[in-house]
């Protein structure tokens, strides 16, 4: 990039995802490395806006909407591809058909399988993916060998952006799965993944252009397969150890809310950071996505690596100095 020279970046990002993807005044600091940020207001034409040259993005939130029939949504989604194609000079972070890989939960689950299965560390998978299947309708569990061990997780295929994606069950026996149909509609497509004992912690990992933040949060205590069904929203769960948030009866009893016996710092001293930098890389090489996160568990007793999930640009208000990390990137992008 030129000294001196201005460049201009929109985002597409919802209100509500700016406020918690970490760029509260991001603004006012890249203008003073010469980049101008600018909200991207796809209502109308994005030519009409000024100068781009370059486009960072989630328009997922948008995907979302349109997989739901929403015309409005199709509308500003071949907006944004249509304004792509006509202007292939400006850099799109990231490409559509990356963006794709994340959208359904089984179609990543091949590619994060892939990732394990590629990727050896001494002889041992570098980390591990629980055993996952596909139902294009819950009753379809009553016709379809249902090959996963219980205790066991049920999500909605979509994988992001969406009320739904972020709604999940945890069904301790198979015994229990007729029980799903209190919480999903009968023709919505669900994975069922093997449930992983860790302890009651997860790791949550932030990848931005290559570079890594973890740490960890409260999780689901070790299951059997005696306990209700229970259904929760994965956005309102308890996002640090000795919460003041109140849970349901029924999650409280199975959440790992308090940690008298501080089981997340020993959780914390096991971690092997070499070996969550080479999962990021692997992944990044099979995605080929900038931003980000992917969660961890580590296996009770053995603490064998499963990554569980991967989303497309989480939050990442709490990584520090990430507008300094996000400025460094656009700067490399650019030029």
């Amino acid at each position: 990039m030129c000294q001196g020279e201005i460049k201009t970046v929109g985002l597409i990002f919802t209100r509500k995802k700016i406020k918690r993807s970490g760029f509260i005044g991001l603004e006012d600091y890249a203008i003073k490395r010469g980049i101008r940020i600018i909200h991207i207001d796809l209502s109308i034409p994005i030519e009409d806006q000024g100068k781009l040259d370059l486009i960072v993005h989630k328009m997922t939130d948008v995907i979302a909407k349109v997989e739901r029939g929403d015309l409005e949504a199709k509308k500003l989604y071949e907006r944004f591809i249509n304004y792509c194609k006509s202007n292939p000079n400006v850099v799109v972070i990231d490409a559509w058909s990356n963006i794709e890989k994340v959208l359904d939960r089984m179609v990543l689950y091949h590619h994060t399988e892939i990732c394990a299965m590629e990727s050896i560390k001494e002889n041992y998978p570098l980390f591990n993916v629980p055993k996952s299947i596909a139902l294009n309708s819950i009753d379809e569990w009553k016709s379809k060998e249902i090959d996963v061990r219980f205790p066991a997780m049920c999500k909605r295929r979509t994988a992001c952006s969406s009320t739904e994606a972020h709604q999940m069950t945890l069904i301790p026996s198979i015994e229990k799965m007729d029980q799903l149909k209190n919480y999903v509609e009968d023709n919505e497509a669900v994975i069922v993944q093997e449930f992983i004992q860790h302890d009651g912690v997860i790791v949550k990992v932030y990848v931005a252009e290559g570079q890594i933040t973890a740490s960890t949060r409260p999780s689901f205590k070790n299951m059997d397969k005696t306990g209700d069904v229970v259904h929760f929203d994965s956005q309102t769960l308890p996002k640090s150890f000795e919460t003041e948030i109140e849970l349901s009866d029924d999650l409280d009893k199975v959440f790992l809310k308090k940690d008298p016996s501080h089981i997340h710092i020993q959780k914390e001293a096991l971690l092997d950071y070499n070996r969550l930098q080479q999962i990021a890389n692997s992944l990044y090489c099979q995605l080929g996505l900038t931003f980000f996160g992917f969660d961890v568990l580590l296996q009770s007793k053995t603490n064998a690596y499963y990554v569980v999930d991967v989303n497309y640009f989480p939050s990442f208000k709490d990584v520090d100095n990430f507008h300094s990390m996000f400025v460094d990137i656009l700067e490399k992008k650019l030029t």
